[in-house]
């Protein structure tokens, strides 16, 4: 079902309501291709109904606007990011997003975690897309609109991928950007220091050095600066004698460096000073040996992040009425005083979804600008310690005889979904026989789940299994009700 509703535009001047900038200015642009949300299947009828929903919103195309997606998705749209195919600025726009932030959500839009023969991690996935006049809008040279995607944990490898439909209406995605580097400050008051505390966490001493108003619009500051105190969250056992104080020493002594700067020296001070108990051959056990290499490997992977600054809003006297054109004047370009007008916009919507959302889980976020539109997924590659080769097949049996199978392999533990990729007669594998055997994650719990239509009728089936790494697994697919296939998608992770 198709949600329209009006959204209200942040306006960052009152005066934009007049129509004194550039957008009738004509630009030469390259042609503009409509985007697929869904490609035309066999199994569209089933699918259709089962999708997540599609929700619309208007916007002037002459002012900063802020979007909100169902499920968290911030888009901060610059004003004049949208242009037609003839080189004009869009006025009316009409947005158009779809969230995929589950494996559910993944399934019944009949997408994959893949790029390539590689499985991807998923943090998350979204499809955006900008009309006028049902007519397809690109993104203006130089633009970029700002996202943030609802995560419970953020990690450190994700990137950003686009993804394209191939001839066979699958997905695949390709390497488009990474996450946002600089840093957005919120109150140090909305700041989670203890997030991820069990047995261990900061003494009421460290939160309130941490808590000092010196450290407003610092690293200290953000929600990057949490993901440090959960690296940390041993350090903060007596056992390892006050060592949560080195380390929180070394980032409140730092804080005119960038952040990647300090996450170096905590890196090197750990590898200095307890290597007899870091082993990175070893499988995580609950030991010393087990959480210092866990520590050093947390900190290793942030600081490969290369975080930067923190934007400091006061000094650049960005405040709800500054436009894009008195930044400009104060000597920024016209690309960074947009990005900075879009990011307080963000800063001010983390700070107001904290205020209400300071006791869930979901409080860390991706961060990242996009250019083009159409699916946007964020991904990590699969650890290449964490598979191997795996040869097993899927024997898909049915009183019906059924023209086409749709068999995906869901693996919860590690937010991925593929699709089956050869298939002889009522065999299917997930691996290529000709160019060499996908590896999978073997031993790990998954599901197996299929679909197929004949007739005006949906057929399914799902099965749990633990990945082998070879022989035939058997499954029996059936004829069902939409109703009780969108039902068992949903418990699939239960």
């Amino acid at each position: 079902m198709t949600t329209l509703r009006y959204i209200t535009t942040i306006l960052f001047l009152s005066g934009l309501f007049a129509c004194n900038t550039p957008q009738d200015k004509k630009k030469t642009v390259a042609t503009i291709e409509d985007r697929v949300l869904y490609p035309k299947t066999i199994l569209s009828p089933l699918l259709d109904s089962l999708r997540p929903p599609t929700q619309t919103f208007i916007i002037n195309g002459d002012r900063d606007t802020l979007v909100v997606g169902q499920n968290g998705t911030t888009l901060t749209i610059p004003k004049n990011t949208f242009i037609n195919s003839q080189g004009q600025a869009a006025r009316i726009v009409v947005i158009i997003l779809v969230e995929a932030n589950t494996i559910a959500d993944i399934i019944k839009s009949s997408l994959q975690t893949t790029s390539g023969e590689n499985i991807l991690q998923t943090g998350g996935m979204f499809f955006v897309d900008a009309k006028e006049g049902n007519k397809s809008l690109g993104i203006i040279e130089g633009k970029s609109i700002y996202v943030e995607v609802k995560s419970n944990y953020k990690d450190p490898q994700m990137k950003i991928f686009g993804g394209k439909y191939d001839n066979n209406g699958k997905i695949d995605w390709a390497i488009t950007g990474s996450l946002e580097n600089d840093l957005i400050p919120i109150p140090l008051s909305l700041v989670n220091f203890h997030k991820c505390d069990f047995e261990c966490g900061f003494s009421k001493g460290q939160t309130d050095s941490l808590l000092n108003p010196k450290f407003e619009n610092t690293f200290i500051a953000t929600r990057e600066f949490e993901d440090r105190c959960c690296a940390m969250s041993y350090a903060t056992c007596p056992q390892t004698l006050g060592l949560s104080q080195k380390l929180l020493d070394i980032y409140k002594s730092n804080i005119d460096k960038p952040l990647f700067y300090s996450d170096s020296l905590v890196v090197a001070y750990l590898a200095t000073n307890y290597k007899a108990k870091i082993d990175t051959t070893k499988k995580f056990e609950f030991d010393d040996i087990g959480w210092f290499t866990y520590m050093i490997q947390f900190f290793t992977e942030l600081k490969n992040q290369h975080l930067t600054n923190t934007i400091n809003f006061d000094k650049l006297g960005i405040t709800e009425s500054t436009t894009i054109e008195e930044l400009m004047s104060k000597g920024h370009s016209e690309t960074e005083a947009g990005k900075y007008i879009a990011l307080f916009k963000v800063k001010n919507q983390i700070t107001k979804e904290r205020k209400t959302e300071k006791q869930t889980s979901r409080l860390a976020s991706y961060s990242f600008s996009i250019n083009k539109l159409g699916w946007v997924n964020v991904d990590r590659f699969v650890d290449e310690k964490d598979i191997d080769i795996s040869t097993f097949e899927v024997e898909v049996k049915s009183k019906d005889t059924l023209d086409f199978v749709s068999i995906s392999l869901v693996i919860p533990n590690y937010s991925v979904a593929v699709f089956s990729i050869h298939n002889d007669g009522n065999i299917y594998s997930f691996t290529k026989k000709k160019d060499g055997y996908r590896k999978l994650p073997v031993g790990q719990d998954a599901i197996i789940v299929a679909f197929s239509y004949k007739n005006n009728k949906p057929y399914f089936a799902k099965q749990k299994i633990k990945i082998p790494k070879d022989g035939q697994i058997s499954l029996t697919i059936n004829t069902s009700t939409e109703k009780a296939i969108k039902q068992d998608i949903e418990k699939l992770t239960d």
